[in-house]
């Protein structure tokens, strides 16, 4: 209620503060009816003065013409600031701005603010966050809510034996740590991402002391994109034990910025991935990740905060290619494509490039040839998860798959 009524007073002072000229008598009238005043009393002295023998007659009389005179220009002035002042109509105008300023700051309240809304201190917005985050469901439940495709049906036939033979060799040997990473490897090259977190979660439990950090990163992976980004309790416990070894992984500090942004938690978000973006490897799947949500959650904050630049050219850098001369554009693009085709080509290179090959290939309009980049980019990155997820996502950003 001190809310509205402090809202309902601004708004009322600033209507008064638009409208007050309207209605007020135009400037100076109340001075123009002094003089009028002044000049009757100047007559009225004139006559005491010829009275008293202080002016003679012809002197009064000249006197008195100019007072006179004087009187009739003030009587006019005043006429016509009667004239000036408002009329019914603009009054009326006034009435109905005074009834659109409020109806405006209603009607702007009620599509931005929420009428009713109780005041929600920082100490309950935390708490309640924490609640939030500690009853948030486990990773089986959220695997269960999540839509799994038909994996098996969309693989080849290669890839379908390939993946039982591979399932059949873990069966057969269930101590075999190497069989189940194989196995993960498989499943998550083919978007069966629960399968290959079991896979990679039985691996890492038969490696023991000799589970890496590489090991937890990639099961990470498997987790959160098996739940559609998702960061369960289980992925979170994952995360913090690699930082509890490795205070600067990168792929770790992402996943902890992830689940604090899931649980209105930006501030710690922004924390952890503002070291990512401006200090670690840009090559590397979850720096682009940390990349393209870190300004959403310093918006959050009220931080105006931009990306440093990064290396390379990038889909905005061809978007801006598009404003240059025809000719100039299509001699940047296709010598870029050149090169990049040259030098995959010849030596590889990380998917970073097939991406940026993938959206110039598109810019110029062959999506054919850069479909054909797509599928060879995905036989020879079939078995890492994020190199392929980073690949589709180029093409899906460039609208050559949906």
């Amino acid at each position: 209620m001190i809310f509205v009524l402090i809202c309902g007073a601004l708004v009322l002072l600033v209507g008064l503060a638009l409208l007050k000229p309207l209605w007020r008598a135009a400037p100076g009238a109340g001075k123009r009816m002094t003089d009028i005043d002044i000049y009757r009393d100047q007559l009225a002295e004139v006559d005491r003065d010829l009275a008293r023998g202080v002016l003679d007659k012809a002197e009064a009389e000249r006197t008195r013409t100019e007072v006179s005179r004087r009187l009739l220009q003030a009587d006019a002035a005043a006429r016509k600031g009667a004239v000036d002042a408002p009329p019914r109509g603009s009054r009326i105008a006034a009435g109905l701005a005074g009834l659109a300023i409020v109806a405006g700051a209603v009607g702007l309240y009620a599509t931005l603010g929420n009428f009713g809304y109780g005041d929600v201190p920082r100490a309950v917005r935390l708490a309640a966050a924490e609640e939030r985050r500690a009853t948030r469901p486990g990773q089986l439940e959220a695997e269960a809510l999540a839509e799994q495709p038909d994996a098996i049906a969309q693989a080849g036939d290669e890839t379908r034996e390939i993946l039982q033979a591979l399932r059949a060799a873990a069966f057969e040997r269930p101590t075999d740590a190497t069989a189940y990473v194989y196995l993960a490897q498989v499943e998550a090259s083919i978007g069966n991402m629960t399968r290959a977190a079991r896979a990679q979660e039985k691996a890492i439990s038969l490696l023991g002391e000799d589970v890496t950090s590489a090991d937890l990163v990639r099961l990470l992976d498997f987790l959160v994109i098996g739940t559609r980004g998702y960061v369960s309790p289980e992925a979170e416990t994952i995360a913090r034990n690699i930082l509890r070894d490795e205070p600067d992984n990168l792929p770790a500090q992402y996943y902890m910025g992830l689940v604090n942004a899931q649980n209105d938690r930006p501030d710690r978000a922004f924390s952890f991935w503002r070291p990512i973006v401006e200090n670690g490897e840009q090559d590397v799947f979850h720096w682009r990740l940390a990349a393209g949500q870190i300004e959403d959650v310093a918006a959050q904050l009220g931080i105006d905060y931009a990306l440093p630049s990064r290396r390379g050219p990038s889909a905005e850098d061809l978007a801006a290619a598009e404003d240059m001369a025809p000719e100039d554009r299509q001699a940047m693009v296709e010598g870029m494509v050149q090169q990049l085709s040259d030098r995959l080509a010849t030596e590889g290179g990380p998917p970073q490039d097939w991406a940026r090959l993938i959206t110039a290939l598109t810019v110029l309009g062959e999506e054919d040839r850069a479909r054909a980049i797509l599928n060879e980019a995905e036989l020879t990155f079939g078995g890492d998860v994020q190199a392929v997820t980073l690949i589709r996502e180029a093409a899906r950003a460039a609208e050559l798959i949906e």
